[in-house]
């Protein structure tokens, strides 16, 4: 995130621009909903885009939905659970999961579109090694498996509240792979760019 410049150009010719916190927001389920509630109401952003590290997958995914319920289960970075008494208290009668007013088929669409001409280089295959390397393209994907850990629940934190403070919904979470050294980070830069331009342009005001 912090690799990310200030603002990018989107398809329809509009500058995006970018508004990234001064701190990562750590994995703890307490200082994620005050940070994100907090970050919403100082910025009031048109759209928000939440990335997290999944590192069982090999691809990027951007994920449907959150659930409300089931963060009491296992401990954030500070060891505490989100309790089921905390939950009912903060989230009241809020729906049991919630999904994205962004249109993600067509955001998926344009964002793997972009990608195709993203790539990583690795070794190439025994007909290619003469010629060194090769293009690996990289994988972008539609998810509805964000979990009930923390990614969840700041998914889940960030869309109620833009719910009540829009009547939209306008939030996805991205799921990244673990990204090892310059290339890969540069990579993934790429990618997240190409997700924003493709959000926004799918988006329903057409620039941010």
């Amino acid at each position: 995130m912090r690799n990310l410049p200030p603002t990018i150009p989107s398809s329809t010719g509009h500058t995006i621009r970018l508004i990234i916190p001064n701190t990562y927001i750590p994995a703890s389920y307490h200082p994620i909903h005050l940070q994100t509630t907090k970050l919403i109401e100082e910025h009031k952003p048109d759209l928000i885009v939440h990335v997290g590290l999944a590192m069982d997958r090999d691809y990027y995914a951007i994920e449907q939905s959150a659930m409300k319920d089931g963060y009491h289960d296992i401990p954030g970075q500070d060891r505490r659970v989100f309790t089921r008494a905390e939950n009912k208290k903060v989230f009241g009668k809020a729906a049991s999961s919630l999904s994205t007013s962004l249109d993600l088929a067509t955001t998926v669409s344009l964002w793997q579109n972009a990608c195709s001409k993203i790539g990583l280089k690795e070794k190439g295959t025994a007909k290619a090694k003469e010629k060194g390397k090769v293009n690996k393209v990289v994988d972008v994907r539609m998810s509805d498996d964000v979990g009930t850990f923390v990614c969840g629940f700041i998914y889940y934190v960030s869309l109620l509240e833009m719910q009540r403070r829009t009547g939209r919904r306008d939030v996805v979470f991205l799921h990244v792979p673990m990204l090892r050294g310059e290339e890969e980070v540069g990579v993934g830069v790429e990618v997240l760019k190409a997700l924003v331009a493709a959000l926004v342009e799918g988006w329903r005001g057409g620039a941010l």
